[in-house]
Formats: C-alpha cells, structure tokens, sequence
C-alpha cells in the first residue's frame, strides 16, 4: 500500500522521469509553475506559516480623523518581539507577525497626543486581528493609556462560519492527555470521534461521519502524515471541524493545525519526564499479560534563544519514549483470558498439544514482553530579514521500533515480527509584507519515510477453528493460529515534495482581503507487500488439526515490487469580506486535481474480457465553491472602543475534496492481472496440499504453489487477480453545510448549538466483475439467499467453498474494480459550554454530539480485499445498500475540566461517554462462494427452525444476551441479518490528573503531575469484581460472528451451522485485553519568562 493515511512510501527512480503532464492535471501543473514563477520574484516572495497572524487597523484622532504618520508597535507577548509600521493617509497599518504566538500589545504614538494601548487575541480562526485605535489630544511623554472595552471578550470573531478548538501547551499539559499525539487531540473537539490505535495502526479520528482518510494534519502548514511532534514543541493545536476558508483545502473530514515554537530574544524552553509503571496498576489489573498495564517512560525537552539578537533565533527540541508490557498470546494466556476470548482451558491446552506435535515453531528467542522505542526531534531557525520579511527553516526527524508486532492473543509468539519506521523533512517558510497591505506567504516542505515490517517466520500460518462449551454462555466459537502471519512482510518507503504560495491583499480600507493562492504535492512511494504472501491453511477443527487435514489452502503472491508517484494540486481565490454591522463573509472557490504519474502495463486479455484498461488511470479535477458568515448581533461602541457583540450566527455551505488514498494506486500497481504481479491459490477439500512445517521452514519454496491434484485430474495452479479504477472514478467529495448561534452568558463563558449536514459523493468502494451474475442456486431455509457456486463444489463435511466456481471468466481470480459511486449521508447536532470557572484560571468545556450517520460502506484502508468485503454481503456482493455507518455514535458526550483547588493545586480531567458501536451478525466464513468472509447472518427463529441444535441454542442465546443485543435479533427473526443493525454497550471514559506548582522562588515554574490511566477500569473492578467486569474505560469490541459453518448438505441445500453463544459480548478490547486502572507521574519545569498565575489564553474560543 501507498498509505498516506496509515504509512508512508517512496521510490527508487528519480522525480524527473515521472514527471508526464497529460490530462486534466496538465492544465493545473503549469498554472502552478507559471504562478510559482511569478510569485516567487524578491519583490513578491512571501509565505507566512501557519502560526503567522495579520494585525491591521486605523488609527484616529480625538476629531475620529484618519492619522497619517502615527507609529504603530505590535509587541508580542509571547516572545517579547516587536514589529511597527507607520499609518498611511487613510490612518491605516498593517503589521504581518510570524509565529507571534496570537497575543499581541500594540501601541500607537504621534507627536502631540496621548499613545494608546490595546492588548489583543486570537479568538478564533480569525483571517486578521483588526485593532482600531482612536487617539487622545493631551500629550503624555512617558505612559501609555490602556484601553479596554467594558464587556469581556465575546464569542469568536472567526472567519465565516467556520468551527474549530484551540488547545495551548499549557491548556494540554493540565489534562490527561498524549499531548504529542495530534490524533488523540483532535478527539477533544466537540463532535470529533477518536479511533483507537492497534499495534498496525496509529491513532484516528473521524469528522461528520467522514472516514479517516477525508482528515488532513498540518504542521506550521504543511501536511504531517506521521502525527507525533514534540511536546515542549508545540506552540499550539488547533482542531476545525468546520471551514470555508478555500485556502484550507485537501480534506473533507477535519483538520488538525499545528504549529511549533520559535526561539525569541530571552531563552526559554521546558523539559518534561513521565513515568507510568505496571507495577502501579489496581482494580481489574491482574498478573497476567492479559490484564498486567503496561510501562512507559519518556522524557523531551526544548529549548531556544537568540543566536543574534533581534534578527536569528533558533529552538530545538527531543523527545524519546520507551514502552513495555507483557506479551498476551495463547502461551500466556491464563483461563480468565481464555473464557473471555471464548476458548475454554482444555480445549487451549489440546490446541498448543496438537500445533506443537505438527513441528511449527511456537515461541521465538528473546524477552517475553512486547517493546516499543519512539524518538523524534526538531529544530528550528528563525531569520528576521526585516520587519517585512521573514526566513523559517526547520528540520524533524522520527524513529520507532516494535517487536514483537502483529502478535494475535488467539496465536502462538513466534507468528509475529518486527517493525521499524523512520523519516523526517526538511521545511522551508518565507512570510513577507509589501506596501503595508499586499501579503505574500510561500512554503515548502521534503520528507521521506520508511516502514519495515518483517515476519519472524517465512511459513504458512495456520488458523483453527475450536468450539468450546463455556459456563453461562454455552458453546462458543474461536478461530487459534499458529505457523506464520498473513500480513507480513511489508517493505514501504516514500518521498513527497509540498509546496504552496499564497498572495493576498488589503482592499477597502480593510474591508476585503482577496487571496490566491496554489498548492502542489508530488509523493513517490515503492512498496514490496502483499497480504498471505506464505499462504494460509484453515482447519475447521481441532480433529481435523489431529489429523493433519486442513480444510482450506490460500495463497496470494505478488513478487513485483509496486512503485508511483501521485500528484496533488490546487489553485484557488477568495476573500474575506468585513460588512459593516458585524457581518464576515467567507467566499470563494478552489480547483482541485489528482493524476498518477505511473501506470501497469496494458492487459489485453482484461481488455477483452471486461473493458478495462490497466494502462489508464483516470485524472481527477474538480471545482470546489464555498461561501461562510459570521454575524455578530447587537455590536456598537462602548466606552469609546468597539465592544463585541453577545451573539453571532454563523454558518456555511461549500464542497471539499480529499484526495484518493494512495493505497488504491499501489493496489491497480501490483495487480495487473498478469501471471507475474498478484495472485490468487484457493484449495479445497481433497485438493489442499498437505503442510509439511519443517521443510517450509528451511525452505520457503517449498510453500505449495498449486492445488494437491486426485489422480484423474490436472493441478489447480494460481489465477492472476487484479484491480483496476473504474473509468468514472473520482477523488472523494463532501458537501458540507452548517449554521450555528454562539451566545456569551457571562465574561469568558460561550454556549454554542450548531447544526452540520454531511453528504459524502464519490466516496471510493469495490465490484467483483468477475463475479458471476447469476445465483447457481438458492438456500431455502435462509430466505432464498443466492449462492454463486454449484452446490455440489461445495465441501459437505465442512462446508468449505472454492471462489473458483463463482467466476465468470475462471482463467482470472478476482478482477476489483475501484468504484467512486458510493455515497454517505451525516446529519449532527451539537450543544457545547466553554467557560472560565472561578477566578483563578479554571476552564471547563463540555459538548453533546447528536448524529445521525449513513453510508454504503465505511472502509477506510488499506486492502482492497478487505474493502470489497467491508459493507458485508446479504444477497448481491456487488450491490449498494443504504446502512448505519461503522462511525456512527448516536450519543457523544466529552467534558474537560481544569479547576484549580490552591494557587499552587489544581485537578485536571477529561470524560468521555459514547454510545455503542452497530455492528453486524455474520458468518464465520464464506458463505456464498465470492471469496469473502463478510456474509450476514440468517437470524434463525428458534420457534420454527428445523435444527434442534440450532434452535435450543439459538434460544439460549436470546434469553441471556444484553438487551440490545436480544431486541435486534429477535426485530430480524427469519430474515438475513441487515449491515450494523446492532449495537454494542455505551463506553464511558474517566482520567484525571492532579498537577501541584510547588512555590520555589518567585514564580512557580515546576509542575508536579499525577495522574490515571482508565480510572473507571477500577471503579469497574472495585464494584463488580474482577470476574464480573462491565468492560467500563475502553473501547469494547463486541463478538459479531453469529454462525459458524459445520457442513453442508447437497441435497436439500442446507448449511449445517453452530450458534456462537458468545455472539454480541463486549467486555473487552476485543482481543481479550483489560486496560487496567494505573497511575502515571509526570514532571514538568520551565525556563525563561513565566507568568505564576494560569495563563489567561486559556479563555475558551
């Protein structure tokens, strides 16, 4: 895969060979160049950065006259630099401030009259600052005289209509949170949906329904695919989840903005060293790896100064965490884990007695525990040319290892491997100002990746299928493994090159600011992975185990390496229009376009047979309009200064685009439907070979390669697979649509209510053309569910079936189409209260999240054999059906609280309650003979089925599952399961964190932090036992296999099925885990200047 949303790739060859306009990107490649060109002269160069702010305004005489020739200095009260501009004729200054920090003094004098002073601050996702200052005639030499509006700052003046959260350093290291995670962060924005980390993924999010591949992250403005920064860093975080700024562009879920700190004048820094130990774990924590926590440390620091005063700074910054924890697998699997993971301890002890017996290696040499090592670095220089311009370079780097990786708690150690990711960049920012009101800003950044992913063992894996009788729940169902793993290994590298430039002016006396701007992206990425390169044999029981008679042998191969380069580019024009009466106006459109600069080679038999081209990859163009508004109700002048309104609607409408996610060009690379590129083997029944362990493990070319043939027939050999863009594909596309009120309630405290409506078009899914269109038969007893194989292909005693038979063309195996026709439906309604509590710097946040969320498939990445399965399949695999979205939660609520209890003591905390997860009945294997094991389940009435067996369990089942769980199978009683028609239990999350400022000195610049890991997991255990959890601070997994497949029978065309006793059961990670309740300690101490009260920015936006 070409992952930029889950691992980064890149190529061999050189940027100049694949660079070959055609097409509809053609037009957009020398636009760029041409405004490139001409925008990057010294006299018109610029490009601010993220965290750069445009401070503009008028300022006026006693007589409300314009001042022509008044200084006007902007002081940053972060950094303590100074920038100043003189007033032209119509008394107005603009004053561009690169990575000011957002809190800014600003002074305007003139010979003969009083200077003024206003303090000024980012509320929101403002375009500009704007500071009108109105001058006194009594001269004073010495004091300048503050002016303040009367009433305290009102709700967010942001740019038209858009939606976001900010989140300081100071604000996060007061909560419970992985500040270097911008991930996780983004989970405390109202509305946001986080999505846990696995041991192959990193943390996620989703936005209005959207998948995580339609979100972008940034750092200082440029994208940020690896998503960990250091903390002491990091300047500031900001969340948007709405905005119709066309400069904002290539994701239509949200967006994460980052920016990290710059050296200034003074030296100042922070070093920061956690601990969180597993010998500090209580409540539902117990001795084995399945519940024993984890152990982590880490320590960062930076630090910056001036290397020339006032005109060259620099700050760096590093950051090295090390994590241990046992390492859960069936080896260490006590019986508490067995049950939970539904295999009883006998039935484990006869599976490790009989794996052992056939020879595969079951543990590797080394420690017992999983560990994982991150390092990640940054430095930056700062170069002030001139108050008007300004020079960024920063350079970043990561490291990370794991082993073991991809190590199932239902498989032996050895089927695992080791992981090892790097990569780092290189940024480049120019922040410029001409002529006090044309602003330039031009960025650029390289970076290249690497993921090596490397399987312990070059074997076959092995899964077997065991049935267990367990108390409570009667007879439960667990596929084990040993030998192997399916998913390694995997060899990614990448490189991209990212360049933007925006120009913009002030028109109107500040009225408008119109901006252009283009944006070019290039990644070459070279990948060597395929899913069950070694192959896979599948035993349907521990008999067939003991016998050495596995029911089913695949295997995919793919010995070409896969290499691309995807271009990503943009151009657009808007405008920020100031209305007087308290109007903002966001409007304008942005041109997007997507080509692929590789292609595989022409297929003619594909051609001939389907009408697809392998060599044709369709360009993608698009145009984007969007228009947003702010409307600030009742605003005036109080006081003698402009005093902010109570009040504002706001809200928007606009299309947005994410580019297609590079693992489906790396698919159509390594799939071409040739002999030599992917693959597909399927054996069943007497064909499948018979695994000889020992050899393979001393040569891997002893993995069969063909089907075990009877004597009167000829071998089954590999049938070439491929995947190719349907002709009318097109890059993702939402149409987003907001309107909110903002209302101040008291100084500093907002209540918002804000309506969203998503409707996704063009979102990216898969069709089998080689799938035949006509059922070979029906099953009578599962309401005449269509089946594409003859039933006597399939297996009677197993019910294994061969896709084979399904195929329309059987010299081919799967041909995938990358379709673009899927659409999604979201619609949210979000109620949130942001306020300071107390006096002393307190902030509580808290936000309910109503949604309502519907798609024809909610696959994300990476495989697309996984995402042609992913909706699931009731009756036509191909067909598209209206359901639920898997990212769908009904109910959100978030909370965040930080109050201080001394001046020195304060508590942190964040909570989360979520409703449950819909999920889908199925089958435990491949029912209808397409190749996936994605097919819902019949939910058989126990009243009126013919299978005793099925009928008392099935009626066991109904009578102790949750009562979600019982109303939504008995509302399908007779009929094949519907896509997430269930869902799982609400999960609620609880941490807590109290931070201590001892007073050493005058100022208190050392925090001592203690805080929770999953405070409700021992609350959980404390109140119900440890044998008796609720699965409370964790993201429950329910069990969604309903059947598993036992035999068939020809001749009334009937599948013989076992219940799963354990179908719905969420009282785990869905791996059999507990996260159990522990405590972590962090220090934290600061240099430079620090202010001893809790920094005011904590005011809520």
């Amino acid at each position: 895969m070409l992952h930029g949303d889950v691992a980064t790739r890149t190529g061999r060859r050189e940027w100049a060979h694949v660079v070959q306009p055609a097409g509809a990107a053609t037009v957009m490649r020398y636009i760029s160049i041409v405004l490139l060109a001409t925008l990057a002269v010294p006299r018109a160069a610029a490009q601010i950065g993220a965290g750069t702010d445009i401070i503009s305004g008028r300022v006026t005489g006693p007589d409300s006259q314009p001042l022509e020739g008044a200084v006007v200095v902007a002081t940053s009260v972060e950094t303590q630099l100074s920038r100043q501009r003189v007033t032209d004729r119509h008394g107005r200054f603009t004053i561009v401030f690169p990575d000011g920090g957002g809190q800014y003094r600003v002074v305007a004098r003139f010979m003969g009259m009083a200077p003024v002073e206003r303090a000024v601050r980012r509320q929101g996702d403002e375009d500009r600052l704007e500071v009108n200052l109105q001058m006194g005639s009594v001269p004073v030499s010495l004091d300048a005289v503050t002016v303040a509006a009367r009433r305290g700052a009102g709700p967010s003046t942001s740019s038209g209509g858009s939606t976001a959260q900010s989140l300081s350093p100071e604000q996060m290291t007061r909560l419970p949170i992985d500040a270097t995670d911008l991930n996780a962060v983004a989970a405390l924005a109202p509305g946001v949906l986080p999505i846990a980390a696995t041991d192959s993924t990193t943390t996620a999010f989703s936005v209005a329904g959207q998948r995580s591949t339609a979100n972008n992250v940034t750092l200082d403005g440029m994208s940020f695919g690896q998503g960990t920064v250091p903390q002491d860093a990091l300047r500031s975080t900001r969340v948007i989840t709405t905005t119709y700024d066309v400069a904002r562009g290539e994701f239509s879920g949200g967006l994460v903005t980052s920016t990290t700190k710059s050296g200034t004048s003074i030296p100042q820094g922070s070093f920061t060293a956690g601990l969180r130990d597993r010998s500090l774990a209580w409540g539902t924590a117990t001795e084995s790896p399945f519940g024993a926590g984890s152990t982590q440390n880490q320590v960062s620091g930076g630090l910056g100064g001036a290397i020339v005063p006032n005109r060259l700074f620099v700050f760096g910054a590093l950051q090295h965490r090390w994590r241990d924890q046992a390492l859960p697998s069936l080896i260490s699997a006590d019986p508490a884990a067995l049950l939970r993971l539904g295999v009883s301890p006998d039935s484990a002890e006869r599976f490790r007695a009989l794996a052992g017996a056939t020879g595969a290696t079951a543990t590797r040499a080394g420690a017992a525990d999983r560990a994982a090592d991150l390092t990640v670095a940054l430095v930056r220089l700062d170069w002030r040319m001139s108050d008007a311009h300004t020079l960024t370079l920063r350079l970043d780097g990561r490291s990370e290892s794991q082993a073991p990786t991809r190590v199932s708690p239902l498989a032996f150690p050895a089927t695992g491997g080791t992981r090892s990711d790097g990569g780092g960049g290189v940024l480049a920012a120019l922040a410029s100002s001409f002529g006090g009101s044309i602003i330039n800003e031009l960025r650029g950044y390289v970076a290249t990746s690497r993921r090596d992913v490397t399987p312990f063992l070059t074997v076959p894996v092995a899964r077997v299928v065991v049935a267990s009788q367990l108390p409570d729940v009667g007879q439960a169902i667990a596929t084990l493994a040993f030998g192997g793993n399916g998913a390694l290994p995997q060899h990614i590298r990448t490189h991209s090159i990212e360049v933007s430039d925006e120009v913009s002016w002030l028109l109107g006396g500040g009225a408008h600011r119109p901006k252009l701007g283009i944006y070019v992206n290039a990644t070459r990425g070279e990948e060597i992975e395929m899913p069950n390169q070694f192959g896979t044999f599948e035993y349907p029981s521990l008999s067939a185990l003991a016998s050495d008679s596995p029911a089913v042998f695949t295997r995919s191969r793919v010995p070409l390496a896969q290499a691309g380069t995807v271009w990503n580019n943009a151009l657009y024009l808007g405008d920020s229009w100031r209305i007087p009466g308290g109007v903002r106006l966001t409007y304008g459109v942005r041109l997007e376009a997507t080509r692929f600069g590789d292609t595989p080679a022409y297929n003619g038999a594909l051609d001939s047979l389907f009408a697809v081209r392998t060599d044709r990859i369709p360009d993608d163009m698009q145009l984007l309009p969007r228009l947003g508004f702010t409307w600030g109700l009742g605003a005036g002048r109080e006081g003698g200064v402009d005093a902010s309104p109570r009040t504002y609607l706001r809200g928007g409408i606009g299309e947005f685009r994410s580019p297609p996610p590079t693992f489906l060009y790396s698919a159509v690379l390594g799939a071409p439907g040739f002999l030599n590129a992917a693959t597909d083997l399927v054996c069943v029944g007497p064909a499948v070979p018979i695994p000889d362990w020992a050899r393979y493990a001393q040569d891997p070319s002893s993995i069969p390669s063909q089907c075990a043939a009877p004597p009167s027939t000829a071998a089954v050999t590999s049938r070439p697979a491929a995947v190719v863009f349907d002709r009318a594909f097109t890059a993702p596309r939402v149409w987003r649509a907001s309107f909110g009120l903002v209302r101040q309630l008291w100084a500093r405290s907002l209540v918002t209510l804000e309506a969203n409506y998503a409707r996704g078009v063009s979102q990216y899914g898969f069709r089998d053309l080689n799938l035949i269109r006509t059922a070979a038969f029906t099953l009578p007893d599962e309401a005449n569910r269509p089946v594409w194989v003859p039933a006597d292909s399939i297996e009677p005693t197993t019910g294994a079936v061969s896709p084979d038979n399904s195929r329309i063309h059987s010299e081919f195996g799967k041909v995938l189409a990358i379709r673009s026709d899927l659409q999604s439906d979201t619609k949210q309604l979000t109620l949130s209260f942001a306020g300071a509590t107390g006096g002393g710097g307190g902030v509580l946040r808290f936000s309910y999240t109503y949604t309502r969320a519907r798609d024809q498939s909610s696959f994300a990445c990476c495989v697309p054999s996984q995402g042609f399965a992913a909706p699931t399949t009731g009756y036509d695999a191909n067909a598209l059906e209206w359901a639920p979205s898997d990212l769908e939660r009904r109910h959100l609520f978030v909370g965040t609280v930080a109050f201080p209890l001394s001046k020195g003591l304060e508590i942190g905390a964040i909570g989360r309650l979520t409703s449950g997860i819909p999920f889908t009945p199925i089958v435990g294997s491949d029912l209808n003979g397409d190749g996936s094991r994605n097919d819902r389940a019949f939910i058989f009435d126990p009243r009126s089925t013919s299978d005793t067996a099925v009928a008392d369990a099935m009626a066991a089942l109904l009578g102790s599952a949750p009562s979600a769980v019982h109303t939504c199978l008995v509302n399908q009683l007779g009929k094949v399961a519907a896509r997430n028609s269930c869902t799982g239990p609400w999960q609620p999350s609880l941490d807590v964190q109290l931070n201590w400022r001892p007073a050493l000195g005058s100022e208190r610049r050392l925090a001592l932090s203690i805080f929770t890991v999953n405070l409700l997991a021992g609350v959980d255990g404390w109140l119900h036992g440890p044998g008796q959890i609720r699965g409370w601070g964790y993201a429950s997994v329910p069990d969604r296999v309903l059947l598993h497949v036992l035999g068939f029978d020809p001749t009334t065309r009937r599948y013989r099925y076992a219940v799963n006793g354990r179908f719905g059961a969420a009282t785990t990670t869905g791996n059999g885990l507990i996260v159990p309740f522990q405590v972590g300690f962090q220090g934290r101490v600061t240099i430079g200047p620090h202010r001893t009260r809790i920094p005011r920015e904590n005011r809520p936006s």
